[in-house]
């Protein structure tokens, strides 16, 4: 009987699933506002990339460590939504099963270099000046 109650409590091997993609998004999310915030002080990027993938990104930000499978979804295989808002704005979105569950379970919290998390839309906004 407790092990039952504790299934129900947790949600079971379907629950834990769900939350380690949504974890694995948040933390790819993450990764690629940093990668745009560029803390390679040494180059100066005058705008943002146009497109989202790891050629854009290497030659926006160079040296930088990012790998291919960071730029899609793990689950689905499909790539994040990036928007380049502006010259220095930008939004990388995910699609989660629980954006705010993802964001208390990732031991890093919220995003820094200028970047916002909202979990109502699953996009991460940020900025690079």
């Amino acid at each position: 009987m407790a092990i039952l109650l504790g299934i129900f409590t947790i949600g079971g091997p379907n629950a834990a699933r769900r939350d380690m993609f949504d974890l694995r998004r948040y933390e790819n999310l993450t990764q690629i506002a940093a990668a745009l915030h560029c803390a390679n002080w040494r180059i100066l990027q005058p705008q943002l990339p146009e497109k989202l993938d790891l050629e854009s990104i290497r030659a926006y930000c160079g040296g930088i460590e990012i790998q291919a499978d960071v730029l899609v979804d793990n689950e689905t295989n499909v790539p994040y939504d990036y928007t380049r808002l502006n010259e220095t704005a930008f939004s990388v979105c995910a699609v989660f099963y629980d954006a705010e569950k993802a964001m208390r379970l990732n031991y890093q919290g919220y995003p820094r270099w200028n970047a916002t998390f909202n979990p109502d839309t699953g996009c991460i906004t940020g900025r690079i000046r």
